[in-house]
């Protein structure tokens, strides 16, 4: 049998079966607009804040993941790259990129772990805590420009709901 003549075999079986509804007729269930949308309104949100960010980030050479990394190091110290990658909120296959590039730079260290060989472990070197000190002037003058904005009260109840919605994952 042909391609067009299983198609309209296919085609002609499932008319018999369903007759002839159209898809105007079906039941849709309706999206909320836009502007009423989570995942919109948080992606806007996080693109507002970037605005902020990025350029203190380009004026020093690095990207937001591999700022990522550096802040989840700083703040954790030694970690396994797995966790790394979940705290910077990156997939593996980009953190390799990163660790290479990070690495490279002289940024951080990778090593194998001492009780798992299987494990990756990543940390700061002495030049990456150097970096880290010497960008967070600028980003505090962010940080503290959006908590004039909007108050402490308001990001401490903001992050606290943020933090909330993380845990849920779609459960």
């Amino acid at each position: 049998m042909t391609y067009k003549l299983i198609l309209l075999q296919i085609s002609l079986l499932l008319i018999s079966i369903w007759g002839d509804c159209k898809i105007s007729n079906i039941d849709t269930a309706r999206f909320p607009e836009t502007s009423k949308s989570l995942p919109i309104a948080m992606l806007r949100a996080r693109e507002a804040m970037m605005l902020s960010f990025r350029p203190i980030l380009a004026k020093h050479g690095f990207t937001e993941q591999q700022w990522r990394v550096l802040r989840v190091l700083g703040e954790k110290g030694t970690s396994d790259a797995g966790q790394v990658a979940f705290d910077a909120c990156i997939l593996a296959p980009s953190l390799s990129r990163i660790i290479g590039k990070l690495e490279t730079e002289k940024f951080i260290t990778r090593f194998i772990d001492d009780k798992d060989g299987r494990r990756i472990n990543l940390s700061l070197t002495s030049l990456g805590q150097e970096v880290l000190n010497k960008i967070a002037p600028d980003m505090d003058i962010i940080y503290k420009a959006i908590q004039k904005r909007y108050g402490e009260e308001k990001l401490s109840v903001l992050l606290d709901l943020l933090g909330e919605v993380s845990e849920w994952r779609g459960r």
